[in-house]
Formats: C-alpha cells, structure tokens, sequence
C-alpha cells in the first residue's frame, strides 16, 4: 500500500495573492494541490477531514506531515510571462560579455578566448551593451575594424543585450559570405547590413539580418545542451520561479534564422527528459496560425495527466529595440542625427490577416511592440480582429509596450488587452534612455503606475536571456524604477501581483496559478522577508529560501536562514 501523506505548513505569514489580498498562517497540500488555507486551526481542521474522507473512499493509509516554515512570508509562485527557453539554454554554452564595460575590456576577453580555443572554433559573445560603456566615445557597437584589431584570424561574432544587432569580424564575415557587390542583394526587408560611405559592410547586422550572421555558428553538443538546460531550469528555480510563458520558432522564417528553426524540437525532447522542472505555456513565432493545432498536439503528448505543456498562441514582431533605435517611433530619436524613426519588422497587412486567423482558430496572439507608433498600431490591428469577446484561450497580449501614449492605453483597457511588461529593462536603459527618447517621451515609457490605473492587467516577464529572470531584482526595478520617472512606480504588492496573478491572466491560467487558494496548484515561494515591509532599496536583497512546485521542493537555499 503507498504511504500517502499531507503536508501542513505552518507558522508562516502567506500572502494570498487572491483578489481581496488576503492572508493566512498556514497551508494543506496533498498530491500537487492546495486542500486548505487560513488559520493553522481551520487548516488542521480541514486537513483532517479531507485525510478521513480520502482513506474512506480510496482505502489507502494517508498521514499528516508537519512543515514549520519559522515565520517566513509564503507568496504564490512566480510566474514569467514571456521568457525564451531555447535561447536561455543555449546562451549557457556560450561566452557572457555582460560585465564589459570598454572596448578594452572586449579586447582582453576576446584574446583569451583566442588563445586557449581550438582552430576555426568561433567566439560568440552574447550580452553585450555598449551604451553603458564608461568613455561615451566607445559607446557603438563594435564593427568588423575594431573587433579586427582583437581577433584578426578567428572568427567572432558578438550580440547585443537585447539580441537585436550583432558585430563581426572580417573572418566572421567572409565565412557568412557579405561583401560590398551583394550585400544589399541579401539584406532582408526587415533588417539592415549596415555599409560604411565605399560602401563596404560594416560588420553591423540588425533585426532579422543578424539570422545571416547567427546561422554560421556551428552549434554545441547535445551533452553541452543538457548541462545548460539543467542549468536554466534549476536558475529559475532559484529565483522562484515556476511556470513560465515561453516563445519558441518553428522554422527559419522567424528573427533567428535557421539555427533557431531547431528550438521546437529541441525543446520537445529536453521536456521530454524531464531536464526541466517548470510549466510552460508556449507561443510560437510561425507564418501559419493554422499548424499552431499540430504544435498544440505535440506538447499536450508530453503531460504525465499533469497539464504542464500547452501552447498558447502566436508570437508576432511589430518593431524592433530603443537599444538598436529600430522600435518605431511617432518622432525621431533624439540622438539620431539621421532623423531615424525606427521601423515596421513586418507588414500591417500580413500582420493582420495572422491576428484574424490565430484569433479565430481559439489561440491567444502575442505581439512584440515598443515603440509608441508601434503600439498604436497593435492596438489598431487588435481592436479590428477581434471577434466575441477574447477569453482566457484568446486574450491579447502586447509584450513589452514599452512606450505609450494616453489614447493607446485607454482604448488597450477597453478592449482588455493585457500588457506584458520587463520590469529589468529599467535596470539595463535607465542611465541613457533620456538622451535616445528625450524626457517627454520618458515620461511615458514603462509606465506601469498608469498602466494599472487604466484597470489594464499587467503581467511581469523578463524577456531572459535578454536580461535575468531575477525576480526580486524585477520587484526592485518595480517599486524604485532607480529614480527613472519614480511617478510611475507601483507597489510592493502590485509588483508581486504583477508576477503571480498578472502573469497566470496573461498565459490563461489564473484558474489554475496566480493565488494560493484551495484547489488551486501548490506552486509556491518561501522568502526571508515580506516585501511589503522592506525599504524599497532593499528589495534585490530578498532571499528566495525554498521553492515548491505542485507541492514538490524544486529549490532549496544552501542557508535556510
């Protein structure tokens, strides 16, 4: 007979999460799910009950277990709207230039490699920001002539922060096959080979023409996969998190090219192996709405009768990034002497007609747009392809919505858009976002206080690996914003909102996730500190000490005090 048991955790202050944001002091879990919540009298109560009433009906011997949690703040568990699984994974196996601050800095990185790597093996950096480079001089990507002067041989492609523009070097480049007589025959109409005035590629590639350059990079091995998908997994793990809406392309049409055509599947079997302890709700970057069917079968073959793998929806690109000054703009960047005003990655009428179709065949659309012209445009296309009133299976998501203007939120609130927003972006853009967009306009980038104000559901994300899945850095970035427009912060609890109930609305699952409340899934967090009492600068401090997914420890901190 199996020795089944429930698990009472106690002597803790909860934080609900439900809609009155409520409290409890303790907590009944058995096989995954929360059986009882409120006070330890009632949930002992409770408890018992559900033990006598399981052992009558299932003749099975069940016991209670008792978890004295010492005080600590339970909050449900964290939820990342919009993450790239694939990419995170395989950005484990390859070199992090985040903590380069100069070109010499890039310089003495990219000899070392040099040096102790094989020949003909390439160097690809990723996580590289050169806007926050110390001499405001070197603040440019670096093209095929600087990065020449580091690695003259070897080839070396190096990637941006936000994984929208790419340099190489002029071995990079002869191997990708750009020259001056074809590179304007190649670009893509979404994209840029930047020329130098002989009109001589640059090394610069951005938006989907840096698929041209990506795709040359020969791939890990399997062996180095798994060991950076374990990595990835038990990351997020620390960091509380436990499901996740993740974004998947499924041929080489989409921004990464064909390298990127393989994440599909590579993430099907890496589920598979059971190497990753997370839900996951999918949308997929496909030019047809119609295979999302297919896709939606193939997941749901990978659940133990758990639920824990569905596609949701289709993934769309409006514009580009501030960082690559593609996002597009109702004026020009502030810092263009070019008067750039960004740019459109796709066609309103393609983009339409997959909003149209996606909608009506039931999946949710989820369109990346920053821009304030962008995101005017989104809305438009939403409010012209809806049909019926848009459930959980078929909400509108916009990700990011990074700067808006008043009529664009007031109509999103109307129709019941959701916004999918990366609190950490603040963190990476804050100390050079005033001189790319001018204070008017940062006056209504990421504004999260207006957002919520507007009665629109905000749902926290991090984008990783284009910044860190980090959540109590993402509450911080929430609440102090690093003095960036402070008028549009937002509580402690509304920042935890934003990454329990928001994010399970954005994904369709608040029936499921969100809150800690009986019948719903135990996925929960144990943290050192209520957030809401910490000094708002203290919050990146938080310790994450346990994780539980569906009643499981998925995570535990080496010190639990």
């Amino acid at each position: 007979m199996e020795d089944l048991s429930v698990t009472l955790f106690r002597n803790c202050k909860i934080l609900t999460m439900d809609s009155n944001d409520s409290e409890a002091e303790a907590m009944a879990v058995f096989g995954g799910k929360i059986v009882a919540i409120g006070t330890e009298p009632i949930v002992r109560a409770e408890a018992r009950r559900f033990m006598q009433i399981y052992s009558r009906d299932s003749h099975d011997a069940i016991t209670l277990m008792e978890e004295d949690l010492s005080g600590a703040c339970v909050v449900p568990g964290f939820i990342d709207a919009h993450l790239h699984p694939a990419l995170c994974i395989y950005f484990k196996t390859q070199l992090s230039l985040a903590k380069v601050k100069s070109f010499s800095e890039l310089g003495e990185i990219l000899r070392r490699e040099d040096a102790v790597r094989s020949p003909g093996e390439w160097i690809f950096g990723i996580d590289l920001m050169e806007d926050t480079f110390k001499d405001p001089a070197e603040r440019h990507f670096p093209d095929r002539r600087v990065l020449d002067l580091f690695c003259p041989k070897r080839p070396v492609l190096v990637l941006r922060h936000d994984g929208h523009l790419c340099g190489v070097n002029s071995a990079a480049l002869q191997i990708i096959g750009v020259n001056s007589s074809n590179a304007k025959e190649k670009t893509p109409c979404s994209g840029e080979i930047r020329l130098d005035e002989a009109g001589e590629p640059t090394g610069i590639f951005t938006e989907t023409a840096t698929a041209l350059a990506i795709d040359r990079v020969p791939p890990p091995s399997l062996d180095r996969i798994r060991d950076g998908c374990k990595d990835f997994s038990a990351e997020l793990a620390s960091y509380g998190i436990t499901s996740c809406g993740g974004v998947l392309q499924t041929d080489e049409k989409g921004p990464a090219g064909k390298a990127a055509a393989m994440e599909l599947p590579l993430i099907q079997a890496l589920l598979k192996e059971k190497l990753i302890e997370q839900d996951f709700v999918f949308y997929l970057i496909t030019e047809s709405p119609k295979r999302l069917r297919w896709f939606s079968q193939s997941f749901q073959s990978l659940n133990d009768n758990e639920e824990k793998y569905c596609v949701g929806g289709i993934k769309l690109f409006i514009d580009g990034t501030f960082g690559a000054s593609t996002s597009y703009m109702f004026e020009p960047f502030s810092d263009s002497p070019e008067g750039k005003t960004g740019l459109l990655v796709n066609k309103e009428d393609y983009l339409r007609r997959l909003i149209k179709e996606a909608h009506e065949l039931g999946f949710q659309v989820a369109c990346h747009s920053i821009g304030d012209k962008a995101n005017r445009i989104v809305v438009n296309m939403y409010r012209d392809g809806q049909t019926g009133s848009p459930s959980g299976r078929t909400r509108f998501r916009i990700e990011h919505a990074s700067t808006l203007t008043d009529d664009t939120i007031a109509d999103a609130a109307k129709l019941g858009i959701v916004f999918v927003c990366q609190p950490a972006f603040i963190d990476s853009e804050y100390t050079w976002l005033v001189r790319r967009l001018g204070l008017e306009r940062c006056e209504r980038t990421y504004p999260f206080r207006g957002i919520i104000d507007a009665g629109i559901v905000l749902a926290g994300a991090s984008d990783a690996p284009v910044e860190s899945a980090n959540v109590m850095k993402a509450l911080h970035a929430c609440v102090t914003r690093n003095g960036f427009v402070p008028e549009q912060a937002i509580t402690a609890t509304e920042a935890l909102r934003i990454f329990t109930y928001g994010a399970a609305y954005a994904l369709g699952q608040e029936q499921t996730k969100g809150s800690l409340e009986k019948g719903k899934l135990a996925d929960f967090v144990v943290l050192s500190v209520d957030p809401r009492i910490v000094a708002p600068e203290n919050l990146a401090t938080i310790r994450i000490r346990t994780t539980f997914h569906r009643g499981k420890r998925i995570y535990q901190a080496a010190d639990r005090h």
